[in-house]
């Protein structure tokens, strides 16, 4: 059947370039989110534990749930908060007032601020009403983080937002010592922010995602990295044949044999969370062959009779194929496909 091989050395190489950039291993909080962006949350968390990583951040608490007991902090980005008792290694993202009112007393909570991305976060107008809320509420503040917009693209964004964060925690820090607060971590760089920085500054620690991966999302203009990607997705033949000149293969009849030829049949398709393609325009395969015909919900055709083929092991060229981000070529990948440690 079908499967995907996960790196490991190319995964503790980007986890090493990226823990040198932030100052250490502890000051890596790991993005497993999204099924660990499609490469399996358990398995990739597993590894993060292995190489020394003490912090991760995931979207759901149900994704928190699974790799609670393996770091010091789980950090669930996304989801609504809950009134259940949960491990106590999990905290809450908390990006309105009104997440804050909706919180339990006592939940661990990293407030949210918004520098300029608008998506979420609270202003900085709003701090000092957050804060008398955690207070009044009793909520833990474990960490305060923003988010950046562009910090991937060339412009001086990334620096304007990074501007506006630092008065932020300067604000955040003497309202801390008014409500006798303990420590608060401060963390802002993405992948993007932690690749073009020289150093986190006073940051506690960076939040990497898809450059853990093995893929950088900055503009090659700002610079380039010695990253490697980690997965790579294989197909194991269903059946071989020979294509007689003239007829053609799958849904629509798209493909037609200008010659007699060798076919294979495989068994990845749109159903396993690989894109569909029509099959007007061939899709090409990691070793350079191109598909024939259009993909069907389990299965795609392939010249030769070879009795697997890998269909990726570099996201980055299949995503241009498709008008994408090699973020999104990963993550629709079907958590049924088993992933296997190389």
């Amino acid at each position: 059947m079908a499967y995907i091989t996960i790196n490991k050395a190319h995964f503790f190489h980007n986890l090493t370039l990226l823990s040198d950039k932030a100052g250490g291993k502890k000051k890596l909080m790991a993005v497993l989110k999204d099924n660990a962006y499609g490469h399996d949350i358990k398995l990739m968390a597993r590894l993060c534990q292995e190489y020394g990583i003490v912090r991760a951040a995931v979207k759901t608490i149900d994704e928190a749930k699974i790799i609670a007991p393996m770091f010091d902090e789980v950090l669930a980005l996304v989801d609504h908060p809950t009134h259940k008792s949960l491990h106590p290694s999990i905290s809450f993202a908390t990006h309105s007032l009104e997440a804050l009112h909706a919180l339990p007393p006592g939940a661990a909570i990293h407030l949210s601020i918004d520098t300029g991305m608008h998506r979420n976060g609270i202003k900085e107008e709003m701090i000092e009403a957050a804060l008398a809320l955690i207070a009044q509420k009793g909520l833990l503040l474990k960490g305060v983080f923003t988010h950046f917009r562009s910090a991937d693209e060339l412009t001086s964004e990334f620096f304007w937002q990074r501007s506006n964060f630092e008065r932020a925690k300067a604000k955040i820090r003497s309202f801390a010592n008014m409500y006798s607060f303990p420590k608060i971590h401060f963390h802002c760089c993405n992948s993007a922010g932690l690749l073009r920085s020289n150093s986190l500054g006073d940051d506690d620690f960076a939040r990497p995602g898809i450059a853990m991966y093995g893929y950088s999302p900055v503009d090659p203009r700002i610079g380039t990295y010695d990253l490697k990607p980690v997965m790579a997705l294989w197909a194991e033949k269903l059946s071989t044949r020979i294509l007689k000149k003239g007829e053609r293969v799958g849904y629509g009849g798209i493909y037609e044999a200008k010659e007699d030829e060798v076919i294979s049949t495989y068994d990845i398709g749109y159903g396993d969370g690989f894109f569909r393609f029509d099959g007007f325009e061939p899709v090409l395969m990691a070793d350079g062959k191109a598909t024939k015909g259009r993909m069907s919900m389990d299965s795609f055709c392939v010249g030769g009779d070879a009795a697997k083929v890998c269909m990726f092991d570099d996201a980055e060229p299949l995503a241009k194929q498709f008008h994408t981000i090699s973020y999104e070529i990963t993550t629709k990948l079907s958590a049924s496909l088993k992933r296997i440690v190389i």
